[in-house]
């Protein structure tokens, strides 16, 4: 659940000394040297224009995966900075909030629940984000119990196996209302071994948002989250829960990281931000998921909900472009309701972003100017904390500039059969003025919306 007190405040020694700890930990991460992003532009047309995915095949690590129709094909496992299949096929990670599921479920509202499972799959989803419980929540007026969320749970998990989805469920949430006696430790273990028995968990996070003062004391403490994570079967994949920061180290101990990013940023600046969660998942070695961005709404609030395509369309493909995990999160989704028409819009856009690349292909990213990049110049948009710049609802955008210019490549060749090397431009206003490292070149577009452009780029000879 997005909550927003937490932004803006400094992490104090607690956490840092925490930090320390939680880091000891952690194995060995697979830290190597920062990669980068590149970028052009020219300006969007209204309508999207999303290409078809790529067909043409090479030899790929994901090429195992290539044919299969079905997205749940066994229990998921952490590999790295990615959960496979059994096959050890890489699993893309297309996730949506679906909180009340389990509540449905319990309430005896079955039909609910699979209506939203069939709009997810049908949408392009393969993993919806589930609350085991929410004691006197927040957004609800459900006193939806521990006990009543572990009872319903193999339910949950059968309904959405039926209907071709991974569940991430997320176990403790507002545990500051229940009594200091409730073995919280147990519930994260027995949802654990319930999740065990399911083979489509993809995920068990330990807590929401643990920090944050709708959650009991002892939840606050990421050592005691890493030994109730523990206590999960082994196989299953855990995370402690998004921390109160964008860093990360608090709680690097799980084999994958969960990170609520800062939703203050205008609309541009705060999408570029999903870069951070490549450089930590770079130096962690971990599976890093996008996993509460600000969500879709009808109606635009701001640093709250956003309620237009492009954004959330930028948000898939930047997941794409960075592998990382990413959730679209959305107002109607806290209740697993089907969404209304502009959530919809949203949605849809959100999964063509995360398909801009054939799924079976790897990208890496290089920064313009870098000497491995494509595009050796851009115009980027100063930020808006600049002077001179005026902070609108696009997020200050300057003409004929773009604020971020990303080039996503892999080692597929010969390049000219599929759009296999792909720039996103994001905050995209005129020509921001790309120059070219030789032989680089634009040579189509994937996808054209308001301010964000895909293009497929390659050596032209």
């Amino acid at each position: 659940m997005r909550t927003f007190d937490r932004h803006g405040r400094s992490v104090t020694l607690a956490w840092t000394v925490l930090a320390f700890v939680a880091l000891a930990l952690v194995c060995t991460g697979c830290c190597r040297p920062v990669r980068s992003p590149a970028t052009p532009s020219a300006t969007a047309p209204e309508a999207p224009i999303v290409g078809q995915p790529a067909t043409h095949q090479e030899a790929t690590p994901d090429s195992a995966s290539e044919g299969r129709t079905e997205q749940v094909r066994g229990q998921l496992h952490a590999k790295g900075r990615w959960l496979a299949y059994p096959d050890a096929s890489r699993f893309r990670w297309r996730g949506v909030t679906g909180f009340m599921l389990n509540e449905q479920v319990a309430g005896g509202r079955e039909a609910d629940a699979v209506a939203f499972l069939k709009w997810a799959k049908q949408t392009g989803f393969n993993v919806v984000r589930v609350l085991a419980m929410l004691p006197k929540g927040w957004f609800t007026d459900k006193d939806f119990s521990p006990e009543e969320g572990l009872a319903a749970l193999p339910r949950t998990l059968a309904l959405a196996r039926e209907n071709d989805m991974y569940v991430e469920l997320t176990v403790l949430a507002n545990t500051a209302s229940l009594p200091a006696k409730a073995d919280l430790g147990s519930y994260v273990e027995r949802a654990g071994r319930i999740c065990a028995t399911a083979a489509n968990c993809a995920l068990v996070e330990v807590a929401n948002e643990f920090y944050h003062g709708t959650q009991r004391a002892d939840v606050h403490d990421p050592i005691t989250l890493a030994t109730w994570a523990g206590r999960v079967p082994p196989g299953i994949p855990t995370a402690l829960g998004a921390p109160p920061d964008e860093i990360g180290s608090l709680v690097a101990s799980a084999p994958v990281i969960t990170i609520h990013l800062d939703p203050r940023p205008e609309r541009w600046y705060r999408l570029r931000r999903v870069r951070t969660l490549e450089l930590l998942s770079a130096e962690t070695g971990r599976f890093v998921i996008d996993n509460e961005a600000v969500g879709a709404d009808e109606v635009e609030r701001a640093q709250k909900r956003d309620n237009s395509p492009e954004t959330f369309f930028a948000q898939g493909a930047l997941s794409r472009l960075f592998e990382v995990g990413s959730n679209f999160h959305f107002e109607d989704g806290l209740r697993a309701a089907v969404p209304r028409p502009i959530q919809q819009r949203c949605a849809e856009a959100f999964v063509a972003g995360t398909r801009i690349v054939n799924d079976s292909y790897m990208l890496t990213f290089h920064d313009a100017g870098r000497p491995f990049s494509p595009v050796q110049k851009v115009r980027l948009a100063a930020s808006p904390a600049n002077p001179g710049v005026a902070a609108g609802s696009h997020g200050g955008l300057l003409p004929d500039s773009v604020v971020a210019a990303y080039a996503g490549l892999t080692q597929v060749f010969p390049e000219s059969v599929t759009p296999s090397n792909v720039l996103l431009l994001i905050g995209l206003d005129g020509d921001p003025g790309i120059e070219w490292r030789k032989p680089w070149g634009k040579t189509g577009v994937i996808a054209a919306l308001p301010h964000v452009q895909v293009w497929s780029i390659a050596r032209i000879r």
